[in-house]
């Protein structure tokens, strides 16, 4: 997977960096998470996505499920938790 992508929107196309990328056992799902390069602003987004498709031209769909996004964010804390415990424990930075 690459670092970054262009996303295409009703503006033209847009860099975004990839942060991680994350999957649900429980709904079968691949998810992205990513934030824009140009704007200056902390939000991250997440997509939906199938990782076994053209690398080139990832289909990106919008998460709109409210339950769906509370366990995105959920297995997205159990990630940075994971990080930290690693950092602290092996004097590590990621």
């Amino acid at each position: 997977m690459p670092e970054k992508f262009y996303l295409d929107t009703d503006e033209g196309s847009e860099e975004c960096k990839i942060i991680t990328s994350l999957y649900s056992e429980k709904r079968k799902k691949h998810y992205l998470i990513y934030q824009p390069v140009e704007k200056k602003t902390e939000e991250i987004y997440v997509s939906i996505y199938d990782p076994d498709s053209d690398e080139e031209d990832y289909e990106l769909i919008d998460v709109v499920d409210e339950d769906e996004l509370e366990e995105v964010a959920s297995l997205l804390e159990e990630f940075y938790d994971e990080v930290n415990d690693y950092e602290k424990e092996d004097g590590h930075s990621i």
